[in-house]
């Protein structure tokens, strides 16, 4: 679980870890995702999902008291049990508020999943959602993919750059947060490492890895930035991982990465949504683009957890997306902002590139000016996703220790 560090950390900073966010103090991010997200994600699902009446009597329940809500064992299915029994060994019985936030958080969902009744059904309780975002998103979609196709002449770089951009800006799509979306204070970058090191990372060969974060038009966004890794770097492998059943509302799933392709196949007036998706689609079925799913996503498990290290492999780039990858990394601990992103991150990996609008408390690898002028200018500036990073990890063979070889494989899409 979260208590094993990518080896090769000083023994001083497993002494002084600073501890894991939660929701006890009042003010903080936690609480309000406790006291007043999560009932509205819920009211959503009350309103919108096809519950039986003892369901829809604890969902309502949770919504009247949420700071009254523990952790109580979930009849998960039996491949998923074994992944769940140290979380529950340690939490059981606990208010969610006592448990850190980043844990409770996976355990509501996959709570919300039973009582929907996803794991008998398979249906997504949260694909209306999804859907909704696709449609709301159109007209930006086929803008982007046309002008993903003009940037195909050289330089490369010039065009990862913009799908670097697009990637990350378009983390802003987040349904489990409606209201940061279409803000009248539009988002801006307000750190990015040289952009120059984060192309070249990505354009350097072998195998590059895409941490997905949402579905639909983030989904979209993300396997555009696939397609200018691949054509940037022709020897190069890209994957996009997404996860295996539904979490966090709009995270994708492998099984919305055929509802994306199936979308786009319907829509009206989008002829370059359409061409871009054909060469996306093509250079899946040749094997350039890979899409998988990680079993272990959907469970509580940080990026340190020894269950994942199979997946880490040293030679691999990887691209984390999204606030709930970058959490997972650095184990959703209270971070000075400042602290180096190297000795934060807790996953044993060497080289990431982390692409996140900032929507969540965990924050580390910032410049000490760029946070102080925030802080002046925005005292919300961690959570209400009017700011977003592009950060470069890099370590030598030495700070990571010996990794692991090429990770067991997912299904693919």
């Amino acid at each position: 679980m979260t208590r094993h560090p990518p080896p090769g950390l000083h023994n001083e900073m497993e002494q002084n870890l600073p501890p894991p966010l939660d929701a006890r103090d009042s003010r903080s991010f936690a609480h309000r995702t406790l006291t007043r997200r999560v009932p509205r994600i819920v009211a959503g699902l009350l309103d919108t999902a096809p519950l039986t009446a003892g369901a829809r009597f604890r969902l309502g329940a949770a919504v009247a008291r949420p700071l009254e809500l523990a952790v109580r064992r979930l009849q998960l299915p039996a491949d998923e049990a074994p992944r769940w029994e140290p979380f529950f060994a340690e939490h059981e019985g606990r208010r969610l508020a006592e448990v850190p936030f980043f844990l409770w958080e996976v355990y509501l969902y996959a709570w919300l999943l039973i009582e929907a009744g996803y794991y008998d059904t398979g249906v997504d309780p949260f694909a209306l959602d999804k859907r909704r975002d696709f449609a709301s998103s159109l007209s930006c979609l086929e803008q982007a993919s046309g002008a993903a196709l003009e940037a195909d002449a050289p330089p490369a770089v010039s065009s990862l750059h913009r799908g670097l951009m697009r990637s990350l800006l378009a983390n802003l799509a987040d349904a489990s947060y409606p209201e940061i979306q279409g803000g009248v204070v539009p988002t801006g970058v307000l750190h990015a490492d040289p952009w120059s090191d984060l192309e070249g990372s990505l354009l350097a060969g072998g195998r590059v890895l895409i941490l997905a974060d949402n579905a639909m038009s983030e989904l979209w966004y993300d396997l555009l930035l696939a397609r200018a890794i691949a054509r940037g770097a022709p020897g190069s492998q890209v994957e996009l991982v997404v996860k295996r059943h539904p979490m966090f509302v709009s995270d994708a799933t492998a099984e919305d990465v055929t509802t994306l392709w199936t979308l786009i196949d319907e829509a009206g007036a989008a002829p370059s949504l359409r061409r871009a998706a054909a060469e996306v689609r093509a250079l899946i079925a040749s094997g350039r683009i890979g899409v998988r799913d990680w079993p272990e996503l959907s469970a509580p498990w940080h990026l340190s957890a020894p269950g994942l290290a199979p997946y880490l492999d040293p030679d691999t780039t990887f691209v984390l997306k999204g606030d709930v990858n970058f959490r997972r990394a650095l184990e959703d601990r209270a971070w000075s902002p400042t602290f180096p992103l190297e000795r934060a991150c807790r996953a044993p990996l060497r080289r990431a590139v982390f692409l996140r609008v900032l929507k969540s408390d965990c924050v580390a690898g910032l410049p000490a000016a760029a946070v102080e002028d925030v802080g002046h200018a925005d005292p919300e500036w961690r959570t209400n996703g009017k700011h977003a990073t592009a950060q470069l990890l890099r370590r030598t063979p030495a700070a990571t220790g010996t990794a692991a070889g090429p990770g067991p494989e997912g299904s693919r899409s």
